[in-house]
């Protein structure tokens, strides 16, 4: 039977009007909760970008950790609702992505005394700002970056378009100013849309390296071989800041946390909901979550 297929309980619960998540109760006696922050974009509280990516990596990881014992919530973020209400307010900065999931974390202490922080790629980094905020009992950084966004989009475009490294660097060099850039060249125009601009001038401030050294909690790192957007070196930085941190590199596992044996088939996961997780990852984050005391 596989994780999908079995009876949890699981709850809905309305943060506020526009954030909405999924509880799943793995044990109704724990006061432990785990909070799963989505990576980039618009990605939903199941790990999806619906009609195009459906890989359903968020809500296998809650419900497997839900199916150990755990309770796990998942949640929409913000941007997802105003998208459906077609209300998309210009100027949303990184920190607001923090200050909801601070929000979250202090609706869940109704109900929950420890918050356990999980963030995955993007949300690593908002995982890792808002556990400053919070007193959270742990943090898990999955697949996170250590390298601030700027480096990371100007690598990642650079790698396929070497061409593009002078527009790349000229359009930060103006973000750090602050300045929205107006002449952006076709091929980098839905990268940087004006509407993203803020966010982007307000997340390459921070340096996750930097962030992460602040917390005073257990730690989990973890990220695959095959993960073909955030490199395995990446983890190896965040580890060697972080002396309370627990770093482990699963074999063949890509971005999305699925086993990936050939090349050919990493991109074709990232569609594919039925594609279980990686068999190690689940207890791995076990493992860790009872080892904190």
């Amino acid at each position: 039977m596989s994780l999908l297929a079995q009876s949890l309980d699981k709850k809905v619960l309305q943060i506020d009007s526009e954030i909405q998540g999924d509880l799943y109760i793995g044990s109704s006696n724990s006061k432990t909760v785990i909070v799963i922050i989505a990576g980039s974009g618009p990605t939903d509280r199941n790990g999806n970008q619906p009609p195009m990516l459906m890989n359903n990596s968020l809500k296998l990881l809650a419900v497997g950790l839900a199916s150990k014992g755990h309770n796990v919530f998942t949640f929409d973020k913000r941007v997802i609702a105003q998208i459906k209400n077609k209300h998309l307010p210009e100027g949303i900065t990184f920190e607001n992505s923090v200050d909801d999931v601070v929000l979250i974390v202090n609706r869940l202490r109704e109900q929950f005394t420890n918050i356990i922080i999980a963030g995955h790629s993007e949300g690593a980094l908002v995982g890792t700002l808002a556990a400053q905020k919070t007193s959270a009992k742990a943090f898990i950084s999955l697949a996170g970056p250590a390298q601030s966004i700027d480096k990371i989009l100007t690598k990642q475009v650079t790698e396929k378009a070497p061409f593009l490294k002078v527009k790349m660097d000229e359009i930060f060099v103006q973000l750090r100013k602050g300045q929205i850039v107006t002449d952006v060249i076709p091929m980098l125009q839905n990268l940087f849309l004006p509407i993203n601009q803020p966010f982007i001038i307000s997340w390459m401030k921070y340096e996750p390296t930097l962030e992460i050294a602040k917390l005073e909690m257990p730690i989990l790192i973890i990220n695959g071989t095959k993960d073909i957007q955030i490199e395995e070196n990446e983890a190896k930085l965040l580890h060697q800041v972080q002396p309370n941190s627990k770093l482990v590199q699963l074999e063949g596992m890509n971005h999305i946390f699925k086993n990936i044996e050939k090349d050919e088939d990493n991109i074709k996961s990232y569609n594919d909901p039925k594609l279980p997780l990686h068999s190690e990852l689940i207890p791995t984050i076990t493992d860790f979550l009872n080892s904190i005391p």
